[in-house]
């Protein structure tokens, strides 16, 4: 398993939100520094909350103070942009990354900016997915590429400046069905799962879950002939975690900043996808239920690492987690927290503690200390 960030960005309007933007860059260098394998940035335009609204500028700014992580647009929503100048501005960001790219998109799941906009719900999708087919051959064909669609039209069109990788990694990320999912399990990309979406939501059908999205991307890579094990291997969960030194602590620590995100969260009606069987109201959603019931992975490492061990086993497998980044803390405790996972948790992980596992098994079964 690999690690990495997602953060929205979520910087409550009381911030100041100049210097939220070089804490969260800090946040980058450091997470390089810790041994993490990539970063994703979200894109937005309203609600107060989520403040940067060109990913790929951030993107930028971060490629020139580290060397190594990966770094993600996560996600460029589709429906608002025209899809050449996307892919001309990816494929630029594509060199001024050296290649440390991931092309992450999305049909924009901010009601708020579909309003700003004026999108209709009904046309996320088909705009989405329209607009990722032409992205997808400017980027990958040699030729000049003609497209006559019911949104976009081109005639010869072809990027000055093609990527930089040969083949750009692809990202989708899927909030409210699983048609993205099964189109990452069918064209090998990268699957993109929102942090509030439960590991199983029983009869609740409003929403996916986890389980239905990796079912999905699994049928669809079968059919495809694609690899279970490079499907799951190119999925990345997003999950609110927190490590302190035990759950009293950790569940203390994060109460307040925790009100005051899913406040936001919930006014904008999300609430709703993160509900398990019928009969659930919006305030049943409390803080105890979702560390619960999510699940989260909060506590000390020894709990989080057994959370993570959990949820792996409950959806089959998946290739990186992603930790949700917040301002529920000072910038202390958030440090320390992603400090203590990557010393404590991140080794139970890797492959090597894999196959030291795998080995002791075996000699256990011979009679080997």
């Amino acid at each position: 398993m690999k690690f990495g960030f997602f953060t929205m960005p979520e910087h409550p309007p009381r911030e100041n939100w100049t210097l939220s933007y070089d804490r969260d860059i800090a946040n980058i260098v450091d997470a390089e520094r810790l041994g993490f394998h990539e970063f994703w940035v979200g894109e937005h335009h309203t609600g107060g909350y989520e403040n940067v609204p060109v990913p790929e500028f951030m993107i930028a700014k971060a490629s020139a103070v580290t060397s190594r992580i990966r770094l993600g647009t996560g996600v460029i929503n589709l429906p608002y942009q025209d899809p050449f100048m996307v892919a001309e501005r990816m494929a630029f960001l594509d060199h001024l990354t050296h290649g440390r790219l991931e092309y992450g998109f999305g049909g924009g799941g901010l009601p708020t900016d579909k309003e700003l906009f004026g999108l209709e719900p009904s046309e996320a999708s088909p705009r989405t997915n329209e607009a990722l087919e032409i992205i997808w051959q400017l980027l990958t064909s040699d030729d000049p590429v003609s497209y006559e669609g019911q949104y976009w039209k081109y005639e010869n069109r072809q990027l000055q400046v093609g990527p930089y990788q040969d083949v750009p990694p692809f990202a989708i990320a899927g909030l409210t069905g699983t048609h993205n999912y099964a189109k990452c399990g069918e064209r090998g990309w990268k699957p993109l799962s929102v942090h509030f979406a439960p590991i199983e939501n029983g009869t609740y059908e409003l929403a996916p879950d986890l389980k239905g999205m990796g079912k999905a991307m699994l049928d669809a890579g079968a059919a495809a002939g694609i690899d279970p094990a490079v499907t799951r291997d190119n999925w990345r969960i997003v999950r609110e975690v927190y490590v302190t030194d035990d759950r009293n602590q950790a569940l203390k620590d994060i109460r307040e900043g925790v009100r005051l995100s899913y406040d936001y969260l919930f006014g904008l009606g999300l609430g709703a996808l993160m509900k398990i069987g019928d009969g659930m109201e919006d305030a049943d959603l409390t803080f105890e239920w979702m560390v619960d019931n999510i699940p989260w992975i909060v506590g000390s490492p020894e709990e989080c690492t057994r959370q993570l061990k959990e949820l792996e086993e409950e959806v089959g497998g998946f290739g990186t987690l992603l930790i949700n980044v917040r301002d529920w803390v000072t910038t202390d405790k958030w440090n320390r927290s992603n400090e203590m996972f990557a010393r404590y948790v991140m080794p139970h992980f890797t492959k090597r503690e894999r196959l030291d596992r795998r080995r002791k098994l075996a000699n256990r079964a011979l009679g080997i200390d």
